[in-house]
């Protein structure tokens, strides 16, 4: 006797039928990555800021 090992599909899995959640999700996953580099940007402006301030100090001194 032959046996075949086949899978049977138990549920409808297509995306077609899910393009909106699907969507909505990618969406709000790009809203929340974007989120959290804007979160990061003052950090990123206030290091730039003092190292720039920094810099002005140290051009004024002689060079020793």
């Amino acid at each position: 006797m032959k046996v075949l090992n086949q899978s049977i599909q138990l549920s409808n899995t297509t995306t077609d039928e899910r393009i909106v959640k699907t969507g909505a999700l990618l969406l709000f996953r790009a809203v929340r990555t974007v989120a959290g580099y804007a979160s990061q940007l003052p950090t990123a402006a206030t290091r730039a800021a003092s190292d720039v301030a920094d810099a002005w100090r140290e051009s004024s001194r002689p060079n020793a």
